[in-house]
């Protein structure tokens, strides 16, 4: 569209994530600028979380208008209170934000019926057993199915870590003990008797209803493509669009290390096609979604990374198709004990964690935030037991333990943290709902899981009261936040609180003081991106285009890399729009820009180009 507000600044990453929100339309065809609350950091993850999602709150200008809702490509950031506390124009995310238990072992695959080598090139290294075997019919043959490889997969991972260890018997006692913590489960009644029966049963068959198993396969081609790319070729020709060079899927090793440069590099869409590629190694690609198949740590963790890729390029619906043969994640086959031959000894889930939370927060971005309610009540009830198993000195799922006191005190505070981690969905669901009164009170509910991210979470808290009009909540919140950092040294909480003071004064529309508190933080940081962004916007207000306009020209020109954000982007478009009627030449010397230092998930929209 032509003419926009500046829009709302978050955080480049939080998915998820993130996945993309629809944005808000502006009330009135005339371009009206929106000063922002552009996001400062969020809570850590817990070491095995995903990505908290990101909710777009309501705008000062529109809090009781439902937000349009546009195609997924959309250039707003979703919903969370990490859009209020997430790092400024965060850097490019960590590859290993998205991985539970980032492994760079070869990709090892539990021979498949279905298992063909990937769509390549040129052969790449990943191992794959042979592919003798025909699918069986519907009742099938539950783990003894599988033949176990030479070396199993487990032991490969252990050889790893023993190299260079001084103690390696102590190394694989740690690391069993850490696999325990991370992959307690408690399986549905109907899924613990098929356990229950392949671990009575380990030299005969078993049979499992194939309704019961999972049987996932991708669901669509690939989708690679570069959208900044196209955008040369239309406005800058041949010659130009010839000099951006990106990775792709052909270009990096086909195995897990490749996977964690592409993302690394922000080439998501190049990754979503990797991923594919090392499922179809595993029997698992397209056209095998409900054949007969088997699981490992290394397919979960690839379907994980593969779903969350796509929720965070904004293609839901893709993701819900291929999240349907997971069911409810609690299928007999994805559990360790359904393999002993392959997992000897080994118990509970191969799910990760974070896929749970990831396929309870998918329904909200569906337009089904109840289903994702209800979801994340269920897995907030597993946690509950589970934490109550070990707080009364048991193991996880509720067997007799024989754990030491360390061990236990470390899986009590995993599992407090996994606890916190979906309550602060489930607030922020409740906040995508408009249910201001009980996300509130879930926010609070965080703060006893998260005690340390206190002045974080009451300041988001506080920018949510902002938003909707309540100045003198928004006050208390803000003057408890400047009671809870008086104990805390340090740069940051000062300027948390400096930062409040300055969205209270845009709440009551005093542009001016506002500027001024974002200017005092840029004396104690300039390179605060939250700050410079707002105090551009807020000259806007104050009429002074050109001063705004340079602010934010220097700001992208000081380190593109880091401040090429698609928020400060979309903002500085509109003020090109307001400013001169050579606004295209401009925007396609942004373009320039953003071709040298981006990768392919780049959201080219805030561009305004098309």
């Amino acid at each position: 569209r032509s003419g926009g507000a500046p829009r709302q600044d978050a955080a480049r990453e939080a998915p998820g994530s993130e996945a993309a929100r629809p944005e808000q339309e502006p009330p009135a065809a005339e371009p009206v600028p929106v000063c922002t609350i552009f996001s400062q950091r969020a809570p850590p993850a817990p070491r095995d979380g995903f990505e908290p999602q990101m909710v777009k709150s309501p705008s000062f200008g529109g809090a009781s208008e439902a937000p349009a809702r546009t195609p997924p490509q959309a250039v707003q950031p979703s919903p969370s209170l990490s859009t209020f506390f997430g790092d400024a124009a965060a850097s490019h995310s960590l590859a290993s934000d998205f991985f539970d238990s980032f492994t760079t072992s070869a990709f090892v695959s539990v021979s498949n019926p279905g298992a063909g080598s990937p769509a390549s090139a040129s052969p790449p290294p990943v191992s794959v057993p042979g592919t003798e075997g025909r699918p069986e019919p519907a009742a099938m043959r539950g783990p003894q199915a599988a033949a176990p490889p030479a070396s199993p997969e487990p032991f490969a991972h252990i050889q790893a870590v023993f190299a260079g260890s001084d103690d390696p018997f102590a190394t694989a006692l740690s690391m069993s003990e850490m696999d325990r913590r991370n992959d307690a489960w408690l399986p549905g009644e109907a899924t613990r008797g098929v356990l229950r029966a392949v671990a009575a049963q380990q030299r005969g068959a078993v049979f499992v209803d194939k309704e019961n198993l999972t049987m996932p396969g991708l669901r669509f081609d690939n989708i690679q493509g570069d959208a900044v790319k196209d955008l040369m070729l239309r406005f800058l020709g041949e010659k130009a669009a010839a000099k951006r060079q990106v990775l792709n899927a052909d270009s990096v090793e086909q195995s897990f290390v490749g996977l964690k440069q592409l993302i690394s590099c922000r080439n998501w869409r190049a990754a979503v096609d990797l991923c594919g590629r090392l499922l179809t190694a595993h029997g698992q690609g397209y056209g095998k979604s409900g054949l007969p198949t088997s699981h490992t740590t290394d397919s979960l963790q690839l379907w994980f990374v593969r779903l969350a890729l796509l929720v965070k390029l904004g293609l839901f619906q893709n993701a819900e198709m291929e999240f349907e043969p997971f069911g409810n994640l609690d299928q007999p086959d994805l559990y360790y004990e359904y393999y002993p031959h392959v997992y000897p000894g080994r118990r509970g889930s191969m799910v990760p964690f974070s896929m749970r939370i990831l396929h309870a927060e998918l329904q909200q971005y569906l337009g089904n935030p109840q289903e994702s309610l209800d979801r994340l009540h269920r897995v907030k009830t597993v946690c509950s037991k589970i934490l109550a198993n070990l707080e009364q000195g048991l193991a996880e799922d509720g067997a007799m333990s024989s754990v030491t006191q360390e061990g236990r005190q470390a899986s009590v505070r995993l599992w407090r943290s996994r606890l916190g981690r979906v309550m602060y969905s489930m607030a922020n669901c409740l906040l995508l709902m408009k249910d201001y009164v009980l996300a509130v009170e879930a926010y609070h509910a965080v703060i006893k899981y998260y005690p340390e991210q206190e002045p974080q979470l009451l300041s988001g808290i506080g920018r949510i009261s902002l938003q909707i009009g309540d100045i003198k909540t928004a006050e208390k919140y803000f003057q408890d936040v400047e009671k809870v950092t008086q104990k805390l040294d340090g740069l940051q909480g000062k300027i948390m609180v400096l930062m409040n003071r300055a969205f209270l004064h845009l709440g009551q529309n005093n542009f001016a003081e506002a500027h001024r508190f974002f200017t005092e933080i840029l004396r104690m940081d300039p390179t605060n991106a939250v700050a410079n962004n707002n105090a551009a916007v807020c000259l806007l207000y104050l009429g002074k285009l050109k001063d705004s306009l340079r602010q934010l020209e220097a700001m992208v020109q000081q380190d593109p890399r880091h401040y090429l954000h698609e928020s400060v982007l979309f903002n500085l478009t509109t003020m090109y729009e307001l400013e001169s009627s050579r606004s295209m030449q401009k925007k396609q010397a942004l373009l320039e820009a953003v071709a040298g230092k981006e990768g392919d998930s780049f959201n080219t929209q805030c561009l305004k180009l098309a």
